[in-house]
């Protein structure tokens, strides 16, 4: 037997022939090349991956939830990480900045916030910042008057009613500040950020571009369907809070009044009294209610049967997901809703 034969490794003194000698090469240089192939494309691999979780994240710091939302879809899909100062719950009227809020803001690589009038304990830090954009000091930016308690009928056969301190009151600013329910205003904001975002990565162009242009064909077609929507069917409907004024004005429609046009402001019985007479002549039957308004203060002015009650957070706490446009959306169905519960 030819000892050369039917062994996988050739013993020593084996003499190969011409023929076998090649096959042995091809086995030998095949064996050779699979593996380099393999760990060629495993490190191709490899830096491709570490080539984009390495690409620079953006750190946005936003001062309130709205706002975090509208970055949020405005930059989906990039290599942007938005983070939010206010906790759940909290408001700008009582929250207390922490060290590590300090710390977060000092390290982000833009603060987006309402602005002095809005955040007035954030001035001082965001001075201190890199870049910033204070939202309630952009260019174009619409801005509503405040307005008083009763408000005007839509037919302007009622003048406007003064009732006790509240009247006028509204933060003690010259414009309302719950500005980011309208959709021109959260425009804005999308081109203020998308300009600070190029600024420091151009590539981003024709992603951020892209995003933009969805975000503000949803956001126009959904105001200016619902506007149409409630020019056939809306009717009268109180508020617990004056937080909606932009909202109103975006889908053509105007709330009786307010229980309530700062929610650190008790309102006292006279006005109280004038709501409830408000309520009872214009036959109103629904209610937009936040978390700012106790059930106990809406039922002091509740009639028979019971007003319709619709919650909506200004803030957005009460809305789960990561799009503005979404939960603005939810929000013009509740107005839908209520101005039609009669």
């Amino acid at each position: 037997m030819n000892p050369c034969i039917g062994h996988d490794i050739l013993p020593a003194p084996c003499i190969l022939l011409p023929g076998r000698l090649m096959l042995y090469r091809t086995v030998i240089n095949r064996l050779l090349i699979k593996p380099s192939l393999g760990i060629v494309l495993l490190l191709l691999c490899w830096a491709t991956s570490v080539t984009a979780d390495t690409r620079p994240t953006r750190h946005i710091m936003v001062s309130m939830r709205p706002i975090a939302l509208l970055v949020q879809e405005l930059t989906q899909g990039l290599p942007v990480q938005v983070t939010t100062l206010l906790p759940q719950g909290a408001t700008p009227h009582d929250y207390a900045l922490k060290p590590s809020d300090l710390r977060a803001m000092m390290e982000a690589d833009l603060v987006v916030w309402l602005g002095e009038a809005g955040e007035p304990y954030l001035e001082g830090v965001v001075a201190r910042t890199g870049a910033q954009i204070a939202w309630s000091a952009l260019p174009g930016l619409v801005q509503l008057p405040p307005r008083p308690a009763l408000h005007e009928d839509h037919q302007g056969g009622h003048d406007h009613h003064h009732v006790d301190s509240q009247q006028g009151h509204h933060h003690s600013t010259t414009f309302d500040l719950h500005f980011w329910f309208s959709v021109d205003n959260a425009v804005t904001l999308a081109d203020a950020v998308e300009q600070a975002l190029l600024a420091r990565d151009p590539k981003l162009k024709n992603a951020l571009a892209q995003n933009k242009a969805a975000l503000v064909q949803r956001l126009q077609q959904q105001r200016d369907q619902s506007r149409l929507l409630l020019a056939q069917a809306a009717g009268p409907f109180m508020l617990s809070h004056d937080a909606y004024y932009y909202l109103e004005q975006d889908l053509g429609i105007q709330s009786e009044g307010a229980i309530s046009l700062d929610p650190e402001i008790k309102p006292g019985v006279k006005h109280l009294m004038a709501i409830k007479e408000r309520i009872e002549d214009h036959k109103v039957r629904c209610v937009i209610s936040d978390p700012s308004v106790s059930n106990a203060l809406l039922n002091k002015v509740d009639t028979q049967p019971p007003l319709v009650r619709l919650s909506i957070d200004p803030l957005a706490w009460d809305y789960q997901g990561n799009g503005f446009s979404e939960w603005l959306s939810s929000v013009y169905v509740k107005m839908v809703v209520c101005t039609t519960a009669g």
